[in-house]
């Protein structure tokens, strides 16, 4: 059997045509405006990447809600505000024809003190760490809230032109609480993982 050379082209289970095998994979830029909105730096972070030649570029840690932020200078992507920010960063990204990926995020309980005095979580499990206040476990409205917003969030970057996102479901964020078997309060054993999923996806897809 011939193995596949990185420079080969590769379409994804979705349809997708990538260029090649390299993905530059997501780092948390910092970049955003007070405001949470994209700006020239990424642009032109995001143009350069865009040069090397990689087939795939994933973005940092977008939040879905601004009042959830991982650290100062994410971007929050909740509506359309920003639209023509967001079409500039997709254009850059994507200049010499590869796909850029959002990465969206909603952090939980990691949270810092300093950005989020009361931040969410599956359960009111305190992160062992100094600069991180103890969460309150999450509502079954807030559940259905926060699968509604990786939709549209998605849904938003989708027609600015980004190319795909990536639902960040690990380091202790959220979405990595809540497929955790462990933890999960009664709200989230109402809601079947599997269900929430499928619904996710649904969001994503529309």
């Amino acid at each position: 059997m011939t193995k596949p050379q990185f420079n080969n082209k590769l379409t994804l289970p979705c349809g997708s045509l990538v260029g090649n095998r390299f993905l530059k994979s997501a780092m948390s830029e910092a970049l955003a405006s007070k405001d949470h909105a994209p700006g020239r730096m990424l642009e032109r972070l995001y143009a350069t990447w865009s040069e090397g030649g990689a087939g795939i570029l994933v973005t940092g840690n977008v939040m879905i809600d601004s009042s959830q932020l991982g650290e100062p200078g994410n971007v929050a992507v909740e509506n359309e505000t920003h639209m023509d920010l967001l079409k500039s960063w997709a254009k850059s990204g994507t200049s010499k024809g590869n796909h850029l990926w959002v990465q969206l995020n909603h952090p939980g309980k990691q949270s810092p003190g300093f950005l989020n005095p009361e931040p969410m979580a599956p359960s009111a499990v305190p992160l062992k760490l100094k600069g991180f206040k103890p969460p309150r476990a999450l509502e079954q409205d807030e559940i259905q809230d926060i699968v509604y917003r990786f939709g549209r969030s998605a849904a938003i970057v989708k027609k600015a032109g980004f190319t795909g996102v990536q639902i960040h479901g690990a380091h202790g964020y959220l979405v990595s609480c809540i497929t955790t078997m462990t933890g999960r309060t009664l709200a989230f054993q109402k809601i079947p993982l599997i269900s929430a999923k499928y619904r996710l996806n649904r969001k994503m897809e529309n």
